[in-house]
């Protein structure tokens, strides 16, 4: 089975397409594709999509489950496949830059789907880095290797690139770059001004976290946990809109024995320090752990199979790898990265006025964070998806304010053992 219009857009002719045709492709098939209830972030058609039915009804899982067993088609895989040859081992247009593995299955790869969606479609050739080093000179040096290497624009993943970027927007004023979760700083980590060869996408991380921990008191615990990896403002956004859910349900539901464990494990691997300090907790009493941050959920997986724990999981949808995720706080990476890019090609090669210089969040408003819901396994047992898109839509029309203030702990009334 061939998704419908497949061949004409890897047809390399698409180069002769007016770009903003092309845009409305990728923008449709980036709406097909990506997770939850995030249905893309750059049209405000796009931002209606979640149908009125599906707000008002629970959609029964288990058949959209069985129609795409019948199927047997992952569109995703299909969509990825690079018939023509568009990525290069070095010396793509598009390079795209991690300090960790770029096939993770969550934030690196949400990424470089961005990418590759793009570039498929838009027959423009791709590559990517990793950084041997994981400090600045290290950063500096696999960025510099992917200019060196003909790159016109470099995408930089995450907060660890900021002083690269900082530099380097200087240094190669010819050349552009799409900073992810960051924006440009100096050598002592303060922010500078971002100069026009250079956008920045951000996301409001505090909207997800907020949906996750509203909705798991909703469920029912009263006992939770938030294991952070680095502390940086992704991170932190992502652990206080939690804190601020969790609180919000709490007295919603009249519970007063809400208790969170919260810490930031500082780093985002997976360690055996976060093993056991998850398997404490577990065996203390928390009933479900927020991972927030790469692969350190495997450590707090591995004490949840071992103590009857949950998880919530974070970026992207990590409900397949285990059935004790609940949940995903979730935010549309890819989609960000395909509107980035078209914009920098439908301009010629540049930022337009509106993206050159500036640092965009996405949100709920945009269709860009979330819980997914449309795409997944919905595992809550006394909340229905009804009861989410009531609370989903009052955050999006304003009703509910998330603070995004990363520089103090929000006042809440439940317990909070920070560590």
């Amino acid at each position: 089975m061939q998704i419908a219009g497949r061949d004409a857009i890897l047809d390399k002719e698409v180069k002769s397409m007016d770009v903003r045709m092309k845009k409305k492709i990728i923008g449709s098939l980036a709406g097909l594709f990506l997770v939850g209830v995030l249905a893309g972030c750059n049209e405000s058609e796009q931002r209606e999509t979640v149908s009125k039915e599906a707000r008002e009804t629970t959609v029964d899982i288990e058949t959209q489950q069985k129609q795409r067993e019948v199927a047997q088609i992952d569109p995703m895989e299909e969509l990825l496949e690079d018939f023509y040859g568009d990525y290069q081992e070095k010396g793509g247009e598009i390079a795209f830059v991690s300090d960790g593995v770029v096939m993770d299955g969550n934030y690196n790869e949400a990424i470089y789907e961005g990418i590759q969606m793009y570039a498929l479609a838009a027959g423009v050739s791709f590559s990517y880095y990793n950084v041997e080093e994981d400090n600045f000179e290290g950063h500096l040096e696999t960025v510099e290797d992917a200019i060196r290497n003909q790159a016109k624009i470099v995408v930089c993943a995450g907060y660890d690139f900021q002083e690269t970027v900082g530099k380097l927007q200087d240094d190669y004023p010819e050349v552009s770059f799409l900073l992810i979760d960051g924006v440009p700083a100096d050598t002592k980590g303060k922010e500078i001004e971002i100069k026009e060869n250079v956008h920045c996408v951000s996301f409001k991380e505090e909207e997800s976290g907020y949906l996750a921990g509203y909705m798991a008191v909703l469920e029912g615990y009263h006992n939770l946990g938030f294991i952070g990896g680095k502390e940086e403002p992704s991170v932190i956004r992502y652990g206080y809109g939690y804190l601020q859910g969790i609180d919000d349900a709490a007295r919603e539901m009249g519970f007063e024995d809400v208790t969170v464990n919260y810490w930031y494990a500082g780093t985002f691997q997976s360690e055996e320090e976060i093993c056991e300090e998850a398997t404490q907790w577990y065996t203390e009493g928390t009933e479900i752990i927020f991972a927030c941050g790469g692969f350190l959920y495997a450590s707090v997986l591995e004490a949840a199979n071992k103590e009857d724990g949950m998880l919530i999981g974070v970026d992207v949808d990590q409900n397949e790898r285990s059935e004790r995720f609940l949940t995903c706080a979730v935010k549309d990476i890819a989609n960000a990265v395909v509107i980035s890019l078209d914009d920098y090609y439908a301009t010629g090669g540049k930022w337009s006025e509106v993206f050159a210089g500036q640092n965009v969040r996405y949100g709920v408003e945009d269709n860009c964070t979330g819980i997914p819901v449309l795409e997944t396994e919905w595992r809550f047992k006394n909340v229905t998806m009804k009861d989410f898109y009531e609370l989903y839509t009052h955050v999006k029309q304003g009703k509910i304010s998330v603070s995004d203030e990363t520089d103090k702990q929000p006042q809440v009334s439940v317990t909070v053992n920070y560590k």
